[in-house]
């Protein structure tokens, strides 16, 4: 048994669902600086420590493992404060927000190779992607597609909207990137990005609420993607995938296979299955347990995510085409 706790109660009780009583771990602290939520947890989790102050939870030898589901601009400190204590971590996506941070956590985790790193990228537990990685023939694959829809446009315009460093491949986008590389089981060698803010330009967020991705892989295989904040749409994780002798496609209307006879098979699995996406962080915490457990997400698989993320927007700055490099 070890003690857990988590940094922010948005998407963080998300997190205390997956990790409080699984396989005897317990989460001793939740961190939240709002006073009204504070007390709305006080009252909702009784046996648990509502916190203000986030160094609590540093300070405190009995906690093993901090999960941190905070506004995307405090990941960085909070990764740094965790491997100076020696504690596991679980971290919303994106874990830093420039290529200066990623290399400063990627040094210290290569010391303190003890210390477990998990980025939450829940897609890779989604049962439908699962059954769609287990059919592909990605050697046959000649174009790949994948849009994340937010359909949440509001949610621009609170903390989003005045981080300097926000951007919707790491905010959103990171996750379809994440899918393709995962099926693909390959990288990226460049990319070429472009975007707009049509949408927003007269709002609080004035950053790009649109971003297209245009990505070569191994095999002069190409890759659409695209992040869409803006658009009206239901939040969704579209995906088209073309072979030589057939199409796999999940869209708004349904999921299916097309043959080359261009007979239609309906796609196996659930979609959005939200309640399995506790089982990453379960893998996350049985690998802290049993080392010999095999992770569904490696270290260098994360690390590899956010330098590609990185120099789609690097490219969307420069309007080039850019070789990208992994650490």
């Amino acid at each position: 048994m070890f003690n857990a706790a988590i940094i922010g109660s948005g998407i963080g009780l998300k997190h205390l669902e997956a990790i409080n009583g699984y396989k005897s771990v317990k989460v001793k602290i939740i961190c939240e600086r709002d006073n009204k939520r504070a007390q709305y947890l006080k009252k909702k989790f009784p046996k648990i420590e509502i916190v203000k102050n986030e160094n609590k939870i540093f300070k405190d030898e009995s906690i093993k493992l901090v999960s941190i589901a905070s506004y995307d601009n405090y990941h960085y400190e909070q990764i740094l404060k965790c491997i100076k204590n020696n504690k596991h971590i679980i971290v919303e996506k994106p874990f830093c927000l420039n290529h200066k941070e990623l290399k400063k956590i990627y040094q210290l985790l290569k010391r303190k190779r003890n210390i477990k790193f998990l980025s939450n990228l829940v897609l890779r537990v989604n049962d439908l992607f699962k059954n769609v990685k287990k059919i592909v023939n990605k050697n046959k694959i000649f174009y790949l597609e994948a849009d994340y829809i937010w359909g949440r446009r509001e949610k621009l315009f609170g903390w989003r909207s005045s981080i300097k460093n926000y951007s919707a491949n790491l905010g959103a986008g990171i996750h379809l990137i994440d899918l393709v590389i995962w099926i693909l089981e390959k990288k990226p060698v460049s990319v070429i990005s472009y975007g707009n803010n049509i949408i927003t330009k007269n709002t609080k967020f004035k950053k790009k609420s649109f971003v297209i991705n245009i990505f070569k892989f191994p095999g002069n295989i190409i890759v659409k993607t695209t992040s869409n904040l803006a658009g009206n749409y239901n939040h969704f994780h579209e995906l088209k995938i073309f072979e030589k002798n057939q199409t796999i496609i999940h869209n708004l209307n349904n999921s299916f296979i097309l043959n080359k006879k261009k007979n239609i098979t309906k796609l196996k699995g659930s979609y959005p299955d939200k309640s399995n996406r506790k089982k990453l962080i379960q893998n996350f915490i049985d690998q802290i347990k049993d080392t010999s457990i095999n992770p569904i997400l490696t270290l260098k698989e994360q690390f590899d995510l956010m330098s590609i993320c990185f120099y789609a927007d690097k490219s969307l700055r420069s309007n080039k085409e850019i070789k990208i490099k992994y650490l």
